[in-house]
């Protein structure tokens, strides 16, 4: 894969597209592969009937088979491999459209895996929900029309977030506050990894004492909150070496680090290999 200075970053405004596109999946089918690696400044939502699609998001090849949803959050790197002719939907928006709590449930709902099955009830509302956003998204009859499209945006976010967040409900009601608060902190982590690397910090951003967030994070995710600071740092870290011709110097300053060889021991710790060791071994 040929890299560049910098890792792509697409914006809806920049294409013209104002604050939402909506497209019919069986349109883009043909051409899911042609995009190279990039970020997006929006949420993508996608809905599909049927047919399967393979992306590779952050290093991870995702499958949406049959009946689906999935999410791509703003930020995380991602290329199209493959399709099958399908029936779906692609939907574009920006995040300051989507309510915080929303946003709250799509973190915490894709923290293990984008995609989700659905049944074929949601599948009835799903598809009869988006129809009606696009039909109002092509619409321009009057001044209404914003107000009318971003509630029915809202709709159709909800229906996502549900069936995320009936994924988030195994867990049991008392473990409910754990979670949230394990979402809010990585909502956090997205936004600041960069500049805080502490988890003593996060717990001041959040107003609760470090033990208790490190417990109501362990408890939900299974790993402390130093674990996840370290992953999203080396996730980025992977995602500039692999997908750009940023040196191991360049990129250690990118990540907020001064010494360049603390950020070395950290990614061959977590890794299993030095960050020159990982470009070679994945440079194509």
């Amino acid at each position: 894969m040929k890299k560049s200075a910098a890792i792509p970053f697409y914006s809806l405004e920049e294409r013209g597209r104002g604050f939402i596109e909506i497209r019919k999946l069986d349109s883009v089918h043909d051409d899911i592969s042609s995009h190279p690696a990039h970020r997006d400044d929006n949420y993508i939502l996608i809905y599909q009937e049927s047919g399967v699609i393979h992306l590779m998001i952050d290093f991870q090849e995702v499958v949406i088979e049959g009946a689906a949803i999935c999410c791509v959050h703003p930020g995380q790197v991602h290329f199209g491999i493959s399709a099958t002719p399908g029936v779906g939907w692609f939907i574009a928006v920006d995040p300051v459209w989507i309510a915080d709590n929303y946003r709250q449930t799509l973190l915490g709902g894709t923290m293990q895996s984008n995609v989700l099955q659905i049944e074929a009830e949601q599948a009835l509302l799903f598809r009869e929900s988006i129809q009606l956003l696009g039909r109002i998204s092509d619409s321009h009859s009057d001044q209404v029309h914003e107000q009318t499209l971003r509630s029915m945006l809202g709709v159709c976010v909800s229906l996502f977030c549900a069936a995320y967040q009936k994924k988030l409900n195994t867990a049991s009601h008392s473990g409910l506050r754990t979670a949230i608060i394990s979402r809010q902190f990585r909502s956090l982590l997205l936004t600041h990894f960069r500049t805080i690397k502490s988890p003593s910090a996060y717990a001041g951003l959040m107003h609760i004492s470090p033990v208790y967030l490190n417990e109501a994070v362990k408890g939900t995710t299974g790993h402390p909150v130093s674990y996840w600071i370290h992953e999203q740092v080396i996730l980025e870290a992977k995602r500039l070496l692999f997908y750009t011709e940023s040196t191991v110097k360049e990129i250690a300053f990118n990540l907020g680090y001064s010494d360049p060889t603390y950020l070395i021991r950290l990614f061959s710790k977590i890794a299993g290999c030095s960050p020159l060791q990982f470009r070679q071994k994945y440079k194509g």
